[in-house]
């Protein structure tokens, strides 16, 4: 009995000295493995690796959430392909069903945009023709430089143009709405196995440009999507003004302060309908409606910095977007209009508000960045707060809508117009000609 217990005592021990040696060898290999990652590091720099993540961390923001929100900026108000089975499928003032296709297709575009050769004007004929071939097309509500739209879609251009339309072809035919040219065309690269992958992939409505349609629509812009199917209809909103001196509202002063770098505690008075606050060379009004007005001292003679690249710009008018729109908890987003010099040979930045992928009309836009001599010197943002009342608006189909377009050549859309006061009914309305 002695002899067995004194067996198994020796068992246990030699057990014990097993796991001891396994866990040495484990924590041993970790050491290494540490060790080596440690002397890779060093063999870097510390700086390379800082430097890395930095531009990995700029990326990520890159002219993206310019509209303040989860989407994409390059997201279009219009957006369709054709199909591997040679249908048009689209999506048109509908965020989500336009997201399916903008992600499937956004580095054939991007490609494109930053490939593409020297523009020619070319006539409404021949863009007809381009669109009666297999095509992508981006349509937006604004007229967005080239160089911005292409750092959205993660490439670049190094074109002046302001582009509200973008038609690409599977042959590789690059044709864009534009400011300065009015329609214009270039060749460019497309990637066939891109094209393939994404027009297999699309998962929207059948629909037809009215270029090539056989509907009386001959009076939009051949580029404009006309849809079969159930008469449409969208939410109507309700509009409030922010309250930040409400102690019940969940408005943060803080956060609007904080979006053009002011404290709560910068000094502040108070003028009619306004609090305003006072920095060492700007100062910020904010009226009981909303309306935010920033205005600061240009910087004198000497003390000029290097102007702002339009890329910078439009990137630093997002932050404060961003964070003014958070400031209220606002369920709109904000996208780029136009994008223009000033007169004081800066640049001056139109944005307008969305919801839901309709645009909303008011009398005035949205925000407005004015920037110079290498700093923002006049911002005006009309905060409001939109969301649904409950109630549903009937959108006329825009074969029918073409009836009344005034002029040739005009894209017919849909857009929230104010009616009774504080309400915001959606409606169809002619855009771009």
């Amino acid at each position: 009995m002695c002899c067995g217990l004194g067996e198994s005592n020796v068992m246990k021990q030699k057990s014990l000295k097993n796991t001891i040696r396994n866990v040495a060898l484990v924590v041993l290999t970790l050491l290494m493995v540490v060790l080596t990652l440690l002397s890779g590091i060093s063999a870097m720099g510390r700086d390379t690796i800082l430097q890395s993540f930095g531009r990995s961390l700029g990326h990520a923001n890159l002219g993206y959430e310019v509209r303040a929100g989860d989407s994409p900026a390059a997201y279009p108000s219009s957006v369709a392909m054709t199909g591997t089975d040679g249908v048009l499928y689209g999506a048109a003032y509908h965020e989500r069903a336009a997201s399916q296709i903008y992600e499937a297709t956004r580095e054939l575009m991007g490609d494109a945009l930053g490939a593409a050769g020297s523009f020619e004007p070319i006539t409404e004929e021949a863009l007809q023709a381009l669109l009666a071939g297999e095509t992508l097309c981006y349509a937006y509500n604004g007229e967005i430089p080239a160089q911005v739209l292409a750092a959205w879609l993660e490439d670049r251009c190094s074109s002046s143009l302001n582009i509200s339309m973008l038609l690409l072809t599977r042959d590789g035919v690059l044709a864009l709405r534009t400011r300065e040219l009015g329609l214009a065309a270039a060749e460019t690269t497309v990637d066939r196995s891109v094209w393939q992958r994404a027009a297999a992939s699309l998962g929207a409505s059948v629909c037809s440009y009215a270029g090539t349609s056989e509907l009386p629509a001959s009076r939009l812009a051949a580029e404009t999507l006309l849809f079969d199917g159930a008469p449409a209809s969208a939410d109507s909103l309700a509009c409030e003004p922010p309250a930040f001196g409400d102690p019940n509202a969940a408005d943060s002063l803080q956060t609007l302060l904080g979006a053009f770098d002011y404290s709560v505690y910068a000094r502040s008075y108070q003028e009619r309908d306004a609090q305003v606050y006072v920095d060492n060379d700007s100062t910020i009004r904010i009226g009981t409606d909303g309306t935010v007005h920033y205005a600061a001292a240009r910087r004198e003679d000497g003390e000029d910095e290097e102007p702002l690249s339009l890329i910078e710009a439009v990137e630093r008018a997002r932050v404060i977007l961003e964070r003014a729109q958070y400031s209220i908890g606002a369920g709109t987003q904000v996208e780029l209009l136009s994008a223009s010099e000033n007169a004081g040979g800066g640049t001056t930045l139109l944005f307008g508000l969305v919801f839901e992928g309709i645009p909303i009309v008011t009398s005035d836009p949205y925000a407005r960045f004015d920037f110079a001599d290498g700093q923002l010197i006049r911002a005006v943002i009309h905060l409001r707060r939109f969301s649904a009342d409950g109630g549903r608006q009937y959108i006329l189909p825009a074969v029918q809508a073409a009836a009344a377009a005034s002029r040739t050549g005009q894209r017919v859309g849909i857009a929230y117009l104010e009616g009774e006061t504080g309400r915001f009914a959606a409606e169809r309305c002619f855009t771009f000609s």
